[in-house]
């Protein structure tokens, strides 16, 4: 439970302890934003550390964006904390996947006491009647209803993103009337820091993924200027500029199939987890690039593939069709000068 000090602040004082340790999960929190991990393997040790710092029983991190909802959750027990983590819309059957979702739209679901102004519900005892408003209408009739389960005390409080991220931090106890207005002000300070810490991870790992996709184009622009080297030689380094592009490059592995030729990276493996471009050449299909997961991934925008890692694919396989066009073109200017000169003599 958190205290409060003499002068009403709860950030300076939580379960006994100097203020410090709020400015250690701050630290923590941010430096891993900062490490370029994945959504949800950052959001899986935010969860964990703080549900260490709040001392719940459960703690769930849910955030929304693009239609895709990134849930990780966390549970102590006597072996340790147990995670699931994972891309999930949650069960709108269940009361507290109705209340979250409407948290996380911004709704009050509930009368008071049980909200407040920054958007944030709890209950000190889930056994106990909710008085609930319909989809958050002021105007609907209110009606109560028993959340139950296994966590006497809920909180499910707003994580403040930006205009196209909004999250919810879900908190759970087993012990009746764990939580208070006060403690739920709290984390509202936690839920937006956590806020803070989601946006600097997101631009952080979008410039990385920026980078890397610059890095793997002009490579295949080297490549394609270099003197001397047959298209076969072009088309086996620009096979390798993609792995490193891609989200998991340690399990990512590629083929650019030209004319019925193949390709591959070093260890190349045929997997269902395939993307791929069609490769068009003066207007005809004459192959494609392909790039595969050597094992299932989260899913994604298109299977466990990024939206962005499309284009990138797509802009491969527009490259390397110009690239062979421009090749093309050359040969048979040669072979036309050289039939002119030969005519010549």
């Amino acid at each position: 439970m958190i205290e409060s000090t003499h002068d009403g602040n709860p950030l300076l004082t939580w379960g006994g302890a100097p203020h410090f340790r709020f400015r250690d999960l701050l630290h923590r929190l941010f430096s891993m934003a900062n490490q370029g991990f994945l959504r949800l393997e950052f959001l899986q040790m935010a969860t964990g550390s703080i549900l260490e710092f709040l001392a719940c029983d459960v703690l769930e991190v849910c955030l929304e964006e693009g239609g895709k909802r990134y849930r990780c959750r966390a549970e102590a027990g006597e072996g340790g904390l147990r995670f699931y983590s994972g891309l999930d819309a949650g069960d709108p059957a269940q009361l507290p996947d109705q209340i979250l979702a409407s948290v996380l739209r911004g709704q009050f679901l509930a009368a008071s006491p049980f909200s407040t102004r920054a958007g944030s519900f709890w209950t000190s005892d889930s056994s106990r009647p909710v008085l609930l408003r319909e989809n958050g209408r002021h105007d609907a009739q209110a009606h109560s209803v028993v959340i139950g389960g296994d966590y006497r005390s809920l909180a499910f409080v707003p994580v403040p993103v930006d205009e196209r991220i909004r999250g919810v931090l879900h908190l759970g106890s087993r012990k009746a009337d764990h939580f208070t207005r006060n403690d739920v002000q709290f984390f509202e300070g936690v839920g937006e820091t956590l806020g803070v810490a989601v946006a600097f991870q997101a631009a952080q790992w979008a410039l990385r993924e920026r980078v890397k996709e610059l890095d793997c184009l002009y490579g295949i622009a080297q490549v394609s200027q270099r003197d001397g080297g047959t298209l076969d030689d072009q088309m086996q380094a620009i096979v390798e500029l993609l792995p490193p592009a891609w989200q998991y490059p340690e399990l990512t592995c590629a083929r650019i199939l030209l004319n019925g030729r193949c390709f591959d990276t070093p260890g190349f493996q045929e997997t269902p987890w395939r993307q791929e471009a069609g490769l068009v050449v003066a207007g005809k299909l004459r192959g494609a690039v392909r790039v595969h997961y050597l094992r299932e991934m989260p899913a994604f925008d298109e299977g466990p593939f990024l939206q962005e890692e499309r284009n990138l694919i797509e802009e491969v396989a527009h490259q390397v069709g110009l690239l062979v066009n421009r090749g093309e073109d050359a040969l048979a200017k040669a072979k036309l000068f050289h039939m002119l000169e030969q005519r010549r003599e």
